[in-house]
Parts: C-alpha cells; structure tokens; sequence
C-alpha cells in the first residue's frame, strides 16, 4: 500500500511538472528598464568604475576582467530600475556566445523559461527588492570557466509559471578563472587506480583461464 501511494504521488508530481510550460519571450520586457553596472574586487582592490570588455579575443580573453575563485574575487553589481510594489529582482550569469558555442546544455532561447545560456532556471540570487539595488556575487569552487554578462529579471509576483514585467544585462563580459577543489592526494589515487586498473583486470582473466583449464 505504502510502495503504491508513493508511486502515485511521484507520478503526479512529474504530471504536474511536464504541465509547466513557459511562453513568455523577451520581446515582451523589451526595450530593458533596468540598467545593470559592474564592479569587480580583485585581489581585495575594488576598481572604481571599470568598464568591462565588448570586445575580445577568444582564444587569449586578454581584455577581460579576471575573476580569481582561488583568490575570492567578487563581481559587485548594481541595478537600477522601476519600483514595483510586491515584485521581486533575479540576477543570474549568462555565458557569452563564444562560451556557449557547441554546448547545448547552454543554448540560448527566445522563451525566457526556456534560455539556459542565461541561467534563468538558477539564478545566483533571487528575492531581491525591485528599484536600486547592489548585490555581491563570489564566485564558488564549481563556477564554470567561462566569460560571462550579467541580467537581472523583475519578477511578477505570485505567477505561476513565473513571469517577467522588466529586465536588464550588462555591458561586457568578465572571465571567471576557477579551482580545482579536488584535493592532490585524491588526484594520486584515482591516477593511481586508473593506472593500475586494467593490470589487475587482465590477472584475473588469466587466472580465470587457469582454473578452467585445471577443472
């Protein structure tokens, strides 16, 4: 009885999951209301007014602004837009296109629900009061090295599924430079297992063979 009602329950709980379907597109919030400012805090030294790179060289990135994991830099940004009584802000990292070519898990979408090149599903930070704002975003272990623009999302409040009433998104892009956050002796053992591995594979086949022979 217990094993039927749980299944039960998850089967509605994907029904009503596959039910959510986004259309809202973001012609619908253009032309953007909200501006969206960069600060960056490198190695403890906040640049006053940086002005972020529109234009850059994939293959080297030297004009970008880099974001050390290792060292705890920060990206500081501030939003500016309308106030909305019981709306709410979302800011989240969207990859530039070179960092999102040939990688379908982040493609872009016209859908706002839909554009994982902007991480609308996972925004770093949500909640936010509509109008002035200025948010501090430290980039954890697990931050992908990528280059990256900056939006913010003004949600609607109560929607479901979610909608937008306003947006904006950085001018330029800065680059996250990441850590490995697998420790070195962790790194031994499996290249270590790795190299091992298929020797003690290749022992057991042969033993195997041995005793069948003997049988």
């Amino acid at each position: 009885m217990l094993r039927a009602s749980l299944a039960l329950a998850l089967l509605a709980l994907c029904g009503s999951a596959a039910a959510t379907t986004y259309t809202q597109t973001y012609s619908t919030i253009q032309p953007a209301t909200y501006t969206v400012s960069l600060g960056f805090n490198i190695s403890g030294t906040v640049a006053p007014d940086p002005t972020p790179c529109t234009s850059f060289n994939t293959a080297t990135s030297t004009c970008l602004p880099q974001v050390s994991v290792p060292d705890k830099d920060s990206v500081i940004i501030t939003y500016s837009g309308p106030v909305t009584e019981g709306n709410t802000i979302s800011i989240m990292t969207c990859f530039s296109n070179s960092s999102s070519m040939d990688r379908a898990w982040r493609k872009a979408n016209a859908i706002i629900g839909k554009d994982k090149q902007c991480n609308v599903e996972k925004p770093m930070v949500k909640g936010l009061p509509t109008g002035e704002g200025t948010y501090t975003w430290t980039p954890g272990p697990n931050t992908p090295q990528s280059s990256y623009s900056i939006q913010v999302l003004e949600v609607v409040a109560g929607s479901n599924p979610t909608t937008y009433a306003a947006m904006g998104r950085s001018t330029g892009f800065f680059q996250i430079i990441p850590i490995d956050s697998r420790p070195s002796w962790l790194l031994g053992v499996v290249g270590g297992m790795c190299a091992v591995g298929p020797l003690t594979l290749a022992g057991f086949f042969v033993w195997e063979k041995m005793l069948k022979k003997e049988a």
